[in-house]
């Protein structure tokens, strides 16, 4: 009884007669006879609704919170989840998650990493103001936001994929969207660097799974691994990781396949038999979250997509690019109209590579044009309509009804320097002739363009630099859901191209990057005739 009596000479303003444990608060310490039973820990459930009262328990994210509560038991230790992208699923596994696993286990690590330090940082700072709104405390000495200790020497660590986290263990590791974009999982040089990260240092930090305890006995040990991501390509790092099952030493990852729009049994994906793969509850066609993106809309971005992206970001099916862009069936004839052909406006797009060697690229040259509405509907006043299919202010506030692009003519030579500006020239002089004065040249502002739009600057009128974005391949994939949508019509003249479209990206490749700058400048076009600051969805969603 020594202790109690020195507690209560110094506490004793603060206790009541007879209740010497009645401020446990204050002496952090609760009285045995008043718990004979321990309170159950806070589920991973009860820690979001007190921590983010408002958000939605929709049954993909239950399914989810199952299996991230079984990591945080220590029952469950390898976890791939794949999702379409905006859904919010780094709202739960790399905030609300590890502010939990932190708050169930304070003597231990949990470790962020994304493609960037910066949105690992802000991941972890999340985290740590979740953890902090549900009372739980920081150490004073560490709480700097990709570093942050408990009072028990536990906390998380933050840093981007290929960051150093040498010196650092963890129990708890979290990679969420290791790739910034098409580029970055597309390139083989990033995603080999991506693996030997994995392989040398994220791996190396981990706590080992199994223990020895005092008695030289093995004990499970709490080691988790948590893998999120939206799949760009059919070589990512779920694809390595599930490659690596089949060898000698596999990891029993669990799965949690979520695609956008729920797909036949027979049509699901096989996976390695040493994993385990979490049963779709839709029937087939049902959208994953209707609350958030009803099948209705999800239908439209897949006919804005493309099927190419909607079956790698969407439905977590990338597939191989090589020789899958553009398929032949894509490849239509023009536009069904009676009378003359209007466009507005009329383009001619080139790109331009010149040493006048046998072995120098080609200099392509494409013709087209954004047709006007059918003259029928013109004359009976009908007003243009927005991409909701509503009035779009007043009759004919829009000089196109929909989007319909024709490519009326394509060549491809190899030029030097002074045949490039004779042939752009004459080719302008013969359209001029015909009617088709195109409203815009436009030259791609790389390699030998800048030459040209510097000579040709004075002499040709609508002369454009075009800013290159991305490579080839990616221009590429962003045009192809206008020819799968039946929005690019070919006339006969485009034969160079139309024979150049389906080998993409092998063989020659400069209409094709021609056709890209000019399909997506029209593009551009038209929505601003609409009305629109930019497309009434952006070509590719993320996070």
């Amino acid at each position: 009884m020594a202790p109690v009596v020195a507690l209560q000479s110094h506490q004793e303003p603060f206790l009541r007669a007879g209740e010497p444990w009645a401020d446990p608060g204050l002496l952090a310490y609760r009285d045995p006879a008043s718990c004979d039973t321990p309170a159950a820990p806070q589920t991973l459930r009860e820690f979001i609704s007190e921590a983010f009262p408002r958000y939605g328990f929709h049954r993909w994210a239950e399914l989810l919170i199952e299996r991230l509560q079984a990591v945080a038991d220590g029952e469950l230790g390898r976890l791939i989840v794949t999702c379409p992208p905006r859904l919010g699923k780094s709202l739960l596994v790399s905030k609300l998650f590890p502010a939990y696993f932190i708050q169930r286990h304070p003597q231990l690590f949990a470790a962020i990493a994304s493609y960037s330090a910066e949105l690992a940082y802000a991941h972890s700072r999340e985290a740590r103001h979740y953890y902090r709104l549900t009372g739980n405390l920081l150490s004073k000495d560490s709480a700097a936001v990709g570093n942050w200790l408990t009072p028990q020497r536990g906390g998380c660590i933050a840093a981007g994929v290929r960051g150093p986290f040498t010196g650092k263990g963890y129990s708890l590791g979290i990679i969420d969207d290791p790739y910034k974009g098409p580029e970055d999982a597309k390139s083989a040089l990033q995603r080999e660097r991506l693996i030997d990260w994995l392989r040398s240092v994220w791996l190396t930090r981990a706590e080992p799974a199994e223990v020895e305890d005092d008695k030289g006995v093995l004990r499970p040990n709490l080691s988790a691994q948590v893998i999120v991501l939206t799949r760009w390509d059919h070589q990512d790092v779920v694809a390595w990781l599930l490659e690596q099952e089949r060898g000698e030493a596999p990891q029993h990852w669990q799965v949690l396949d979520l695609p956008a729009i729920a797909e036949a049994p027979e049509d699901r994906p096989t996976f390695p038999p040493t994993c385990t793969v979490a049963a779709d509850w839709r029937k087939p066609g049902e959208a994953l979250c209707p609350e958030r993106f009803p099948l209705s809309e999800l239908l439209k971005i897949r006919a804005r997509l493309g099927s190419y992206w909607w079956q790698a970001l969407y439905q977590q099916r990338p597939s191989p690019a090589s020789g899958s862009i553009f398929l032949r069936a894509w490849i239509r004839p023009p536009f069904e109209r009676q009378g003359a052909r209007h466009y507005g406006p009329l383009i001619l797009s080139c790109d331009l590579s010149f040493k006048g060697e046998e072995d120098s690229d080609h200099c392509g040259f494409v013709l087209m044009g954004l047709l006007h509405p059918d003259p029928k509907r013109e004359a009976t006043g009908e007003q243009s309509l927005n991409p909701r299919g509503k009035p779009q202010g007043r009759p004919h506030a829009s000089p196109v009804r929909e989007l319909e692009i024709e490519v009326l003519w394509a060549a491809r030579h190899r030029f030097g320097l002074p045949e490039t500006v004779h042939f752009l020239l004459a080719s302008l002089a013969a359209l001029k002739q015909q009617g088709l004065k195109p409203d815009a040249v436009l030259i791609e502002d790389a390699a030998n363009g800048p030459a040209v739009l510097q000579l040709l600057r004075r002499k040709v009128p609508g002369l454009l630099p075009i800013t290159a974005r991305g490579s080839k391949e990616s221009r590429a994939h962003a045009v192809a859901p206008l020819l799968e949508a039946g929005q690019v019509r070919f006339h006969h003249r485009a034969a160079p191209l139309v024979e150049e479209l389906p080998r993409f990206p092998k063989g020659s490749k400069d209409l094709v990057d021609a056709f890209g700058h000019g399909a997506l400048w029209l593009e551009a076009r038209y929505w601003r005739g609409l009305g629109l600051k930019q497309g009434p969805m952006p070509l590719l969603l993320s996070r």
